[in-house]
């Protein structure tokens, strides 16, 4: 079966940053996913497309733990309704997978705000980057509580995505300060409080996110800012528990570089752009989950809660192999 070409737009959207939110991009991989499951006309084909795409759409987005952990899901009950050999079965399975996740991060994002938002108090500043619906969310129930206070946004470039996520904030009527990255340390002690989204939360509690963020706790560290990051525990990467690091991915050097500047001589430069960046546990002071308030200490714990001890989980790389298997 020939794939579609907007099924590599997605992809293409969601490696290149055009779509911003972690959690807009694994609902849009889930849903890509089973389109090609919907379509899909034989198990041949499918277990093709899947085994072509699903690597594609991890290595988009590598850094992201949540869209490991939804795609390993869905792909699994694809794998487990298919033992019967029939397309229909998968089709009507993986459709109430992929809805079901779509609730469980839906609500686990909300409640994970609603904490959150108890932070917030009348007269605070709490500065943020990036762009996250999670963050966004606190806020937005924070203003509708009537509680009054000004958001200070980095332009979090590469991506300056930090003005979307001002212009939202200020439609909603909200007091929004933004500045360029390199200001974070003078801005800082204007600030009450840090709230930042997160890719990944890795075993010791360490917050693998948007370039930049590290810089912004090292900044509140110093200035003893209470630095919180913004996780339901669907981001927390069980990989990790085995010692596997998260792929931290960098983006294309003509992202940053202006047209003007390609010059003969500027092609002897190597430049770099970085996406993410990891912040070490000991400058994050709390992470806000669907379970409360966490210390990066508890991480391992809840990872044991949910894997069990010894850890027990599938990897997606053992699920694919079965899928290949339907392949004559």
């Amino acid at each position: 079966m020939v794939l579609r070409a907007d099924y590599f737009k997605i992809i293409d959207d969601i490696k290149h940053g055009r779509i911003y939110s972690s959690t807009e991009t694994v609902l849009s991989g889930l849903r890509l996913i089973y389109e090609i499951v919907r379509n899909s006309k034989s198990l041949e084909d499918l277990s093709a497309d899947l085994t072509s795409i699903v690597p594609l759409l991890l290595k988009a987005r590598p850094t992201s733990a949540m869209m490991w952990n939804c795609v390993k899901d869905l792909v699994s009950e694809i794998v487990e309704a298919g033992k019967d050999g029939k397309l229909e079965n998968i089709k009507e399975k993986a459709f109430e997978k992929e809805k079901e996740l779509e609730k469980k991060i839906v609500t686990l994002g909300e409640i994970t705000a609603k904490m959150a938002s108890h932070r917030i108090n009348d007269g605070d500043i709490i500065l943020t980057n990036s762009y996250s619906t999670i963050v966004l969310k606190a806020f937005s129930i924070a203003l509708r509580e009537g509680k009054d206070f000004k958001v200070y946004v980095t332009e979090s470039r590469p991506g300056s995505e930090g003005f979307d996520l001002a212009a939202r904030l200020a439609e909603m009527g909200l007091d929004v300060t933004i500045f360029v990255d390199s200001a974070v340390r003078y801005m800082i002690k204007e600030v009450d409080n840090v709230f930042l989204s997160s890719e990944a939360i890795a075993a010791n509690g360490a917050l693998v996110n948007k370039v930049g963020t590290s810089l912004i706790a090292l900044a509140a560290n110093e200035a003893r800012v209470r630095t919180f990051a913004l996780a339901p525990t669907i981001k927390f990467s069980p990989e990790t528990l085995l010692g596997e690091l998260v792929v931290l991915a960098e983006g294309e050097p003509t992202s940053i570089l202006p047209e003007k500047l390609r010059s003969k001589s500027m092609g002897k430069v190597k430049v770099r752009v970085p996406l993410f960046d990891v912040t070490p546990p000991e400058y994050i002071d709390g992470i806000f989950t669907e379970k409360g308030l966490v210390a990066p200490q508890a991480v391992i714990v809840i990872l044991r809660e949910i894997y069990g001890w010894p850890f027990k989980f599938i990897t997606l790389e053992e699920v694919i192999e079965v899928l290949k298997t339907w392949q004559k």
